[in-house]
């Protein structure tokens, strides 16, 4: 099969994904919506990071993150805490982290679900080949 078609293939599947991952997230069983969740894993991955690291590398606008931000706040799940610089630095508050592990658990199970009938070498393949494309996909 030509790389175009193959690659076409995983676009395909790469949109499917995100559209089910969407979808998913819109359970009652999901703590956080998929944008905050997406903030709130951030701040896990990058403790300390401020809004401008999270706009950058999420490639959206300052003011489209501080909303999103704002409503984490207010909904008491993320914190700004002071810090050097520019920017205030971002950590999870308790109810933030525990909502942050409530909805990893629901959709690490919908994944988990999906590749029920996989091998383990089959996971452990999938697993290395979406963190090499990832890392490819990178452009800083």
């Amino acid at each position: 099969m030509p790389r175009t078609t193959d690659t076409a293939q995983i676009l395909s599947a790469l949109i499917l994904i995100s559209r089910r991952g969407v979808s998913d997230a819109r359970t009652p069983d999901i703590a956080l919506s998929m944008t905050a969740q997406s903030i709130v894993g951030y701040i896990v991955d990058n403790p300390g990071c401020r809004a401008a690291d999270i706009a950058r590398d999420f490639r959206l606008n300052r003011s489209t993150v501080s909303r999103q931000l704002g409503d984490l706040v207010r909904a008491g799940l993320v914190s700004e805490v002071e810090g050097p610089g520019r920017g205030r630095p971002l950590e999870l508050t308790d109810a933030g982290a525990q909502a942050y592990r409530e909805t990893i658990a629901v959709l690490t199970g919908a994944v988990a679900d999906a590749m029920r009938d996989w091998s383990d070498g089959d996971v452990d393949r999938f697993a290395h080949d979406l963190a090499r494309f990832t890392a490819g996909a990178r452009t800083d």
